[in-house]
């Protein structure tokens, strides 16, 4: 059986030869019928193809979701978790403690660079990224432990988080 390509393409040539007057319509009408009997039964088939796979999207896309929230649901969990263990900690005064084989313990993050600006016109070309206008907080956080003043731009901060090991 033919697939949908060459079926199209017979219909075409089918139009192009009753065109151009080398088919009669006699001729004409029964090789039309018969190309046309079995590109129905092919665009059937892909009707059917392409209802199933609509089906199977939807039922995928409620299993992303499904697991997207159930994913969300263990990240919030996991958060409150920590922030409960971190709590604990600093009740306690406690800034490291063995638990069986686990060590818990709060440590410094890295420090971070936040702007003090709200218009980024404010700040000098030199802490830019090329070529795209984009703050190179990496450029200002270097300026920024060598000393460099920068009051009124940009300051370093330092947070503190959960670490298990």
């Amino acid at each position: 059986m033919a697939n949908i390509y060459e079926l199209t393409e017979s219909m075409r040539l089918i139009w192009s030869l009753m065109e151009n007057g080398i088919l009669e319509d006699s001729d004409l009408e029964e090789i039309f019928d018969n190309t046309k009997e079995a590109l129905s039964f092919k665009l059937e088939g892909y009707c059917k193809l392409i209802k199933n796979l609509e089906s199977d999207v939807s039922g995928l896309k409620a299993e992303e979701k499904r697991l997207s929230d159930r994913r969300k649901y263990m990240e919030n969990t996991i958060e409150r978790c920590k922030k409960a263990m971190e709590n604990a900690l600093i009740v306690s005064g406690e800034k490291k403690l063995a638990c069986g084989t686990f060590i818990v313990s709060i440590q410094k993050n890295p420090k971070k660079v936040v702007l003090d600006v709200t218009d980024l016109k404010d700040i000098p070309e030199e802490y830019f990224k090329i070529p795209e206008p984009e703050v190179d907080r990496a450029k200002l956080k270097e300026a920024l432990e060598d000393g460099e003043n920068l009051e009124g731009i940009a300051h370093l901060e330092q947070s503190e988080s959960l670490r298990i090991k």
